[in-house]
């Protein structure tokens, strides 16, 4: 699922000063605690066909983080949603209300069943989302289900295809390059970040033929159901009862609430001057990492124990970390403790304008990171996800 990471490489078909303070709504979407949710049985397939006056609308992905909150946005707003993964993925995140059809996006025959649904609308956030995976996969799932499902949107007639892309796509931005705006230079470099590009090139490709896209660059996504990403660097944080932090970090957090990119993605269908064109998503808010861990670590029970360490020794160091966790991890078949990616992330210098976004009339309803993530910690909190023996538990599970 777009942007954000991070299980184990899925082939599914399934990222100032402070702004006013955000709705707290998508926060509530949860199930009331982790354990019932698993026991909760999968989404059953909705039998009624659309009426004659309800806008159709196809996601994939649906049972993954964005995918599922792309599901839930349109049943509020009235749509009939054809919501497709794999069949067998669970599905206790998809919403009752729409119809679940299983497909796999990298098999043309079986999108057919989608597309005689006759959706005037595709969002498509299904994706491999692993910077370590293999790059037969990430062409296979990101590249080439994204051809298959552009073709079917053609062939069907779809008046707009929404693909969720990221800010990767970018790699590293040099700093005469900030804030890094949507024609900004194109750097990607791990296998997943070529896979989006070139997602983002068929898309381009598909609207000089004659079918509707628009696209969205999140920032690093977080919000409740997250479990990678983002989420990474907080479960990280919230498994030891003291952490070390360096207070001389000046690097910049950046992100964004799941539910503003789905938000956003729903805007654009109706803005023709959005068709072919892509438009970075994240948030206003502007934080080091300083102020992001000293917000986010006292409300998971975590205590800062402030060190001072020369930034390139830090990452120095998290990069070996990363390294011999990698290694680790290939020998006891686990996921790595610290991942490569995470420190990637940290080390990055990052800074994006929203402005072509906004300049349409968007607005966002978490427009500030820290008062977004303590609506997400809250959602963890109730759910289990931060009870810090399981945390640990995780880290020897085998993948």
């Amino acid at each position: 699922m777009a942007t954000q990471k991070k299980a184990p490489a899925k082939k599914t078909a399934t990222p100032k000063k402070k702004a006013p303070a955000a709705k707290k709504t998508a926060a509530k979407k949860g199930p009331a605690t982790k354990k019932a949710a698993a026991k909760k049985k999968p989404a059953a397939k909705k039998s009624a066909a659309p009426r004659a006056h309800e806008k159709v609308a196809l996601v994939t992905g649906a049972c993954g983080f964005a995918g599922s909150h792309m599901t839930d946005l349109l049943v509020e707003k009235g749509y009939h949603v054809i919501a497709t993964d794999l069949d067998g993925t669970d599905r206790k995140f998809v919403n009752p209300s729409a119809e679940f059809i299983p497909a796999d996006i990298t098999s043309p025959e079986s999108l057919r069943p989608l597309f005689s649904k006759k959706p005037a609308i595709v969002f498509h956030p299904a994706a491999v989302f692993d910077y370590e995976a293999p790059w037969d996969l990430c062409e296979r799932v990101n590249v080439g289900g994204m051809k298959n499902m552009c073709e079917a949107s053609l062939d069907s007639g779809v008046k707009r295809l929404l693909l969720f892309s990221t800010v990767s796509v970018y790699g590293y931005p040099k700093p005469e390059e900030l804030p890094v705006r949507e024609d900004n230079a194109k750097r990607p470099g791990t296998n997943y970040e070529r896979s989006k590009w070139m997602q983002e090139e068929t898309a381009v490709e598909y609207a000089a033929r004659g079918l509707p896209t628009s696209i969205v660059r999140p920032a690093p996504l977080y919000g409740p159901r997250n479990v990678y990403g983002m989420a990474t660097i907080l479960f990280l944080m919230a498994k030891f009862p003291i952490l070390p932090f360096p207070v001389n970090l000046d690097n910049r957090m950046v992100g964004v609430n799941v539910r503003d990119v789905c938000s956003a993605a729903l805007f654009l269908v109706d803005k023709q001057e959005a068709i072919g064109e892509a438009y970075n998503v994240i948030d206003n808010s502007s934080y080091t990492m300083r102020e992001f861990a000293e917000h986010v670590c006292p409300l998971m029970g975590v205590k800062i124990l402030p060190i001072f360490i020369p930034r390139e020794l830090f990452f120095l160091f998290g990069n070996q970390v990363a390294d011999i966790s990698r290694s680790v991890g290939k020998i006891f078949h686990t996921r790595p403790f610290v991942e490569k990616d995470m420190v990637y992330y940290l080390k990055a210098i990052y800074s994006f304008s929203n402005d072509k976004l906004r300049s349409l009339g968007f607005e966002f309803q978490y427009p500030d990171l820290l008062e977004g993530l303590t609506d997400t910690i809250q959602w963890y909190r109730e759910n289990h996800y931060l009870d810090r023996r399981e945390l640990w538990t995780k880290v020897f599970e085998r993948v």
